[in-house]
């Protein structure tokens, strides 16, 4: 028997005799989850992690924490980013087809199809509702709106009618990426609008969305099994987070 393949068998009879199998024995060295520092209330973890800033390429896992563990429960999954693939979120320009990377949010979802049994708080989009990314409008920036106002001064580049995205918008889940804060609804009750506007610089409209195409604006794209099960999984009581960037880059800034 040669010498290397003694050194593994020797290895796995060690293993197995301390108790350990070898997943076990990876698992005891630390995943990808458990070296991301979150709050202890976050118990569900999405990751989204490519092999380099530039790549539009990434690969997806799910995790659940259970007794103070990380593990998977879904993934590898292969996912597809923006053109220019990952910039850090406080880098982010509008319009660069970048997607921010960074730690974010997973609040509610919403899809031209029907609801799937949702966790998240979810919408079913029809031909009046709207996502605008209008620098010249920073009261909606970045904020979900059931009709377009006559008053607004939205431009045909800077807002998605959403049911217009058909199966790629089958089913999305929002990611908090630069969301603004006190939204509420406009005096004449036709427009939500913010207190606290989102950076107007910065873009929005960030989701995960069923995959079409090669590569997305901004937003994850994945297969669409995976995209509705994740809606369905997803439970704003376990305080779910989407850590997101070039897999070297989030073990050592998280």
């Amino acid at each position: 028997m040669a010498r290397g393949r003694l050194g593994v068998l020797v290895t796995l009879l060690l293993l197995v005799g301390s108790g350990l199998a070898p997943q076990t024995a990876a698992a005891a060295r630390g995943n990808l989850a458990s070296q991301i520092s979150v709050s202890p209330g976050v118990r569900q973890m999405v990751t989204v992690t490519s092999s380099g800033w530039s790549s539009t390429r990434a690969s997806l896992r799910v995790w659940r924490k259970r007794d103070g563990d990380w593990r998977l429960v879904r993934g590898p999954i292969r996912t597809r980013l923006g053109w220019n693939g990952f910039v850090r979120a406080q880098d982010r320009q509008q319009s660069t087809g970048t997607t921010p990377a960074g730690r974010f949010t997973m609040l509610s979802a919403f899809g031209n199809r029907a609801d799937p049994g949702s966790g998240l708080p979810y919408r079913r989009v029809d031909g009046n509702d709207f996502w605008p990314y209008e620098p010249r409008d920073p009261a909606t920036y970045n904020i979900f709106q059931p009709s377009k106002a006559r008053t607004t001064r939205w431009r045909a580049d800077y807002v998605e009618r959403l049911a217009d995205y058909g199966y790629e918008y089958a089913y999305s889940i929002v990611i908090g990426f630069n969301l603004p804060g006190g939204v509420h609804w406009s005096k004449d009750r036709r427009q939500y609008v913010a207190r606290r506007p989102a950076d107007t610089d910065r873009g929005g409209g960030i989701f995960l969305h069923v995959q079409q195409n090669r590569y997305t604006a901004g937003c994850v794209s994945a297969p669409i099994r995976h995209v509705r099960w994740l809606v369905r999984w997803l439970d704003p009581e376990l305080d779910p987070r989407i850590v997101m960037g070039p897999a070297d880059w989030v073990r050592t800034r998280f």
